[in-house]
C-alpha cells in the first residue's frame, strides 16, 4: 500500500512534487514531517530518485546531522584543505562558503536529517544567511533539512517551507482507505463505513489505519482490540512501534459519527422505500398522528417511527417480513437519536435489509 498512498493519492503526490520542484528551481527545502510519516523508506526512495534524474548535475548526498555548527561542518567535510587554510574567523563561514566557487559543495544537493528543534533553527538561520550571500546569480549548494520538529518556518528568499501536516487532508486518508479496502470480498456500503470508521478513529497514522482496513470486520466487531493487537504483533515500516493513544469515550464519539453518517442515509433509504410500497395504504391514512401526539400531512413526512406506530396500532397492514424491517431501523435509528452507537452485529443486519 506505500505506494498507493505516495502515487495514487492526490495530496500525498503533489507533496513530494512541491520537494522536487522547489529542487530544481535551486531552492533549498525546509521539510517537516510528522513522527508518524507513511512509509519513510518508500518516500524518501521516491524523492531520491526524481531528485536525481532532475538534477544530473549534482551529487545527491544524504546525512544525519551531527549537532555541530552547520557552517563549520560545512567547511570541514565540502572544503578542500588547501581552501580552508584561506579562511579567517572574522568572514564567518556562510560568506566564506558563498564566495568560494571551486569548492566541492556547490555541487551538492545535501539532504540533512535534524533531530532537535533547536539544530533545526540553527540550519534555518545558517541557510538563510547563506542564501543571501550567494545572490542570485552565484551556484551554490542545495539543502533539503528534513525535522519532526513542530515549529514554524516560512518561506524567505529561495527557502521554501514544506509542511506534510498542511498538504494532507481528511479526504485523502479516506480515499487511500477506500482504496485500502477495495480488495475485501464485501459490499459497497461496507467498506464505505469501514473507510468512514478508520479514518475518523486513526487520522494521524495512515501504516495503522492501513493494517486495520485489511482486518475488515475483525476490526469493526471490536476496533479497541483489534488495534491493542496489531500493536503487539506488528511494527511500523520504519521499524518503530505503532501508537494509539485514543480515549474510549472519543472512540465511541468517532464511532457514532461515522454510524450518522453512514448508517443514518441507509436506515432513511429504507424508510423511503416502506413508503413507496405502501404509498396508497398510508395516503389513506392522512393526516396521521404519531405516537406523541404529532401531525403529519404529508406522505414524505412520516418517520419511521410512526410506521413502526401505525404496523403497533394494527393501522397499516404490511408483510411479515417488513415489520420485522420497520422494527429493527426503529430501533437503530432511536439508538443513533440519543447519541449511542450500533453494534457491529445490528450494522450487519441493517446492510443486509
Amino acid at each position: 500500500m506505500d505506494f498507493v498512498w505516495w502515487e495514487k493519492i492526490t495530496n500525498a503526490s503533489h507533496f513530494l512534487n512541491l520537494i522536487v520542484e522547489g529542487v530544481q528551481e535551486g531552492c533549498s527545502i525546509m521539510l517537516q514531517l510528522p513522527s508518524s510519516v507513511p512509509w519513510y523508506f518508500t518516500m524518501s526512495d521516491i524523492l531520491s530518485d526524481r531528485i536525481k534524474s532532475q538534477n544530473s548535475n549534482r551529487a545527491l548526498e544524504r546525512i544525519q546531522d551531527a549537532e555541530i555548527d552547520p557552517g563549520e561542518y560545512l567547511f570541514q567535510n565540502y572544503c578542500k584543505r588547501e581552501k580552508r587554510a584561506q579562511y579567517r574567523p572574522g568572514i564567518g563561514y556562510a560568506k566564506f562558503l558563498a564566495e568560494s566557487d571551486e569548492i566541492a559543495l556547490n555541487n551538492y544537493i545535501l539532504w540533512i536529517t535534524v533531530d532537535s528543534e533547536e539544530q533545526t533553527k540553527n540550519w534555518y538561520t545558517f541557510i538563510q544567511n547563506y542564501d543571501k550571500l550567494l545572490g542570485k546569480d552565484r551556484r551554490g549548494c542545495i539543502f533539503i533539512i528534513e525535522t519532526r520538529a513542530e515549529m514554524a518556518v516560512r518561506d524567505q528568499g529561495r527557502i521554501r517551507a514544506i509542511v506534510y501536516q498542511k498538504e494532507i487532508e481528511y479526504y485523502d486518508q479516506y480515499l487511500f482507505h477506500m482504496l485500502a479496502a477495495a480488495s475485501l470480498k464485501e459490499s459497497a456500503i461496507f467498506k464505505q463505513y469501514l473507510a468512514e470508521i478508520v479514518t475518523l478513529m486513526i487520522s494521524d497514522d495512515v501504516e495503522l489505519s492501513a493494517e486495520c482496513i485489511k482486518r475488515g470486520q475483525t476490526f469493526l466487531e471490536n476496533p479497541v482490540k483489534t488495534i491493542q493487537e496489531i500493536k503487539k504483533s506488528e511494527l511500523r515500516s520504519d521499524g518503530n512501534e505503532f501508537v494509539f493513544a485514543m480515549s474510549e469515550k472519543k472512540i465511541q464519539e468517532r464511532i457514532w459519527e461515522a454510524q450518522i453518517k453512514i448508517i443514518f442515509p441507509v436506515i432513511e433509504k429504507k424508510r423511503n422505500s416502506l413508503i413507496n410500497r405502501y404509498r396508497k395504504e398510508i395516503e389513506g391514512l392522512l393526516p396521521i398522528t404519531g405516537a406523541y401526539g404529532e401531525e403529519v400531512y404529508e406522505l414524505e413526512e412520516v418517520e419511521i417511527g410512526i410506521l413502526s406506530h401505525l404496523v403497533t396500532l394494527g393501522k397499516l397492514q404490511v408483510s411479515s417480513e417488513d415489520a420485522k424491517v420497520i422494527s429493527k431501523l426503529r430501533n437503530a435509528r432511536n439508538i443513533l437519536a440519543h447519541i449511542k452507537t450500533l453494534s457491529q452485529k445490528e450494522i450487519d443486519e441493517i446492510f443486509a435489509l
